[in-house]
C-alpha cells in the first residue's frame, strides 16, 4: 500500500512566486511516516535557495485532516534507537520548514494532532479550518510530547500548553484561535479564500523586508533583549541597502496625497 507522498507547486504570482506543499496521503489521515517526514523535509530543503519565492503554504490532502499524526504502525515498532532516529528526522524536517528565508502558512483544513501539530507549529502563521481540531494526545499512549513541542509555551503559554498535553484530549479551533495555537479560525468553507487573502496580503509587501524580518525574527529567538534591539538596527541598514525601501516609501508617500 502506498505511503503517500509530498508534492511541491510553485504558483506564478504577478508579485513573485511562492510555493504550496501538501502532504497527500489522505487515506491514512496524512500522517507522518518515515518516507513522509523525509519529502517534507526535503520540499522544503529544496526551496531554499529560490531566491524569488515569496513564501510557502503547506496543508494535507483532503478536508478531513491536516497533519494526522505519527504513524502509529511505526511508533509500536520503536526501540530506543528508532525513536532517536524517527524524531531526529520530525525535527529535521521542522527545522527545514523553521529555516525557510520566507514566511510558511499553515493551512490547517482538519485535524493537526501529535507530531501534526508540531509541524503547524514550525510554521511562521497558521490558518485553521472552523472544523479543525488541535492537540498532543501523547500522554494516551504512555509519551510526553517532544522535540518542536517546546514551541508551544512562546504561542501559548505554559499553563495552557500544560493544560493541552497533560489532558491529551484536542482543543477545537474557537479555543486555539483564543489561546493563540492558532492566528486565525477561518468561518465555514472560508479557510481557502482566508488562506488567499493572507498570501495576497503578504505578497503585496517588500521581498527584502519580509526575508529580513523571518531572518531576524528567528535570531530574537535565541538573543537576549539588548542583543535583539541592536540586530535589528543592522537589519534595517541591509535592508535599504539590498532591497527597495525607497520605492516602497514613495508609494506610499503618493498614496497618502491621493
Amino acid at each position: 500500500m502506498s505511503e503517500g507522498r509530498v508534492t511541491t507547486e510553485i504558483v506564478q504570482h504577478e508579485r513573485g512566486p511562492y510555493a504550496r506543499v501538501t502532504v497527500e496521503n489522505a487515506a491514512k489521515a496524512n500522517c507522518l511516516s518515515t518516507p513522509i517526514m523525509t519529502q517534507l523535509r526535503d520540499a522544503f530543503l529544496g526551496l531554499m535557495d529560490d531566491d524569488d519565492l515569496r513564501l510557502a503554504v503547506l496543508t494535507g490532502e483532503g478536508e478531513r485532516s491536516f497533519l494526522g499524526g505519527a504513524n502509529l504502525q511505526e511508533l509500536k515498532e520503536l526501540t530506543p534507537a528508532k525513536a532517536r532516529a524517527f524524531l531526529t528526522l520530525l525535527s529535521d524536517a521542522n527545522t527545514a520548514i523553521r529555516n525557510l528565508p520566507v514566511p510558511v502558512i499553515a493551512r490547517i483544513n482538519g485535524v493537526c494532532i501529535g507530531a501534526g501539530l508540531e509541524v503547524a507549529a514550525s510554521c511562521d502563521l497558521r490558518v485553521a479550518a472552523s472544523h479543525a481540531r488541535l492537540g498532543m494526545p501523547e500522554v494516551a499512549l504512555d509519551l510526553p510530547s517532544v522535540v518542536e513541542s517546546a514551541l508551544f509555551p512562546r504561542m501559548m503559554g505554559w499553563g495552557r500548553m500544560a493544560w493541552m498535553i497533560y489532558r491529551g484530549d484536542l482543543l477545537d479551533a474557537e479555543l486555539s484561535e483564543r489561546w493563540g495555537l492558532i492566528e486565525k479560525r477561518s468561518e465555514e468553507g472560508q479557510l481557502d479564500a482566508d488562506v488567499d487573502e493572507l498570501v495576497e496580503t503578504i505578497l503585496a509587501n517588500g521581498p527584502v523586508g519580509i526575508r529580513t524580518q523571518k531572518a531576524l525574527m528567528r535570531d530574537w529567538e535565541r538573543m537576549s533583549l539588548q542583543d535583539g534591539i541592536m540586530e535589528g538596527i543592522e537589519s534595517i541598514a541591509q535592508a535599504v541597502k539590498h532591497g527597495e525601501s525607497k520605492r516602497y516609501i514613495n508609494e506610499t508617500i503618493s498614496g497618502l496625497k491621493k
